[in-house]
């Protein structure tokens, strides 16, 4: 009898590990992977939009600014910094960071744009940040997560997502595919999550620490990275943000994260 329970033991014993085996499998399988190699050579790209109307707007960017450049670092990223530019000049930086050479080595990257403080109103399409980091133009990213974080002033840049006003007029249905379009597979728009304010919606600041959004975003990254993801550590800010006195709300633009980023992996 003795050998007959051992035998059910060591039976259950190996179910048990091949059962844990295959969750710690699809487990893995369910992140983007982060290794010691792809932390050491992380790169983001911070664009700061200088079309300051008053010395006060310009304080509050160079705030948002240091805030963002400490956290990324501290994240282990090296910060391509962009400013005095307006919105119309953007086009630029972004093709040339995705070119950069080391975006073959990263696991991810960050592109953070604040805008403050414009002389008018000045449109960007939130499309070309898509365009220029997907697969087709940008193979080196492919599979990997890239992280969108928008801060805009109301009445200074206008985002705007293309085709999405006049598509929601039309019946979907009549739509059908055509032989002479170029179209981008999914695989080409996928790995990306754009995190911003709704649209039109003021944007609060505090005098010491900037705006609200990019220090909500500061410390909820500050106090989880190390425990949660990505989009987990987005739905905190959002949560941050119920019971804020204002008519803010973060929002996720776009998304279309695969997996689970982790910023660090034991």
């Amino acid at each position: 009898r003795c050998c007959f329970c051992f035998t059910l033991k060591e039976v259950f014993l190996s179910s048990v590990t091949s059962e844990m085996e295959n969750v710690s499998f699809h487990f893995v399988s369910q992140i983007y992977p982060v290794t010691q190699q792809s932390q050491s050579n992380r790169i983001a790209l911070l664009i700061n939009t200088e079309t300051f109307t008053t010395s006060l707007y310009k304080c509050r960017a160079v705030k948002d600014e240091k805030v963002m450049q400490n956290l990324l670092q501290t994240l282990g990223y090296e910060v391509v910094r962009c400013g005095d530019i307006t919105a119309k000049m953007i086009d630029k930086p972004l093709k040339e960071f995705s070119e950069h050479p080391k975006l073959a080595l990263t696991d991810s990257v960050f592109v953070t744009l604040v805008c403050y403080g414009g002389t008018g109103t000045e449109e960007f399409e939130i499309d070309q940040i898509f365009q220029h980091l997907n697969t087709k133009n940008c193979p080196a990213l492919k599979d990997k997560p890239k992280i969108i974080i928008i801060h805009a002033c109301r009445g200074v840049c206008v985002f705007v997502s293309v085709g999405e006003e006049s598509a929601d007029l039309l019946d979907r249905k009549q739509f059908v595919p055509t032989d002479d379009i170029e179209s981008l597979s999914v695989n080409s728009v996928k790995d990306m999550i754009c995190f911003c304010l709704l649209a039109d919606t003021g944007s609060y600041k505090h005098e010491t620490y900037g705006s609200a959004f990019i220090q909500h975003i500061f410390e909820a990254v500050r106090k989880h990275c190390l425990t949660d993801d990505i989009e987990e550590i987005f739905r905190m800010v959002m949560q941050s943000f119920e019971e804020f006195p204002s008519e803010q709300m973060p929002t996720k633009e776009r998304d279309t994260l695969t997996k689970r980023f982790y910023l660090f992996q034991s």
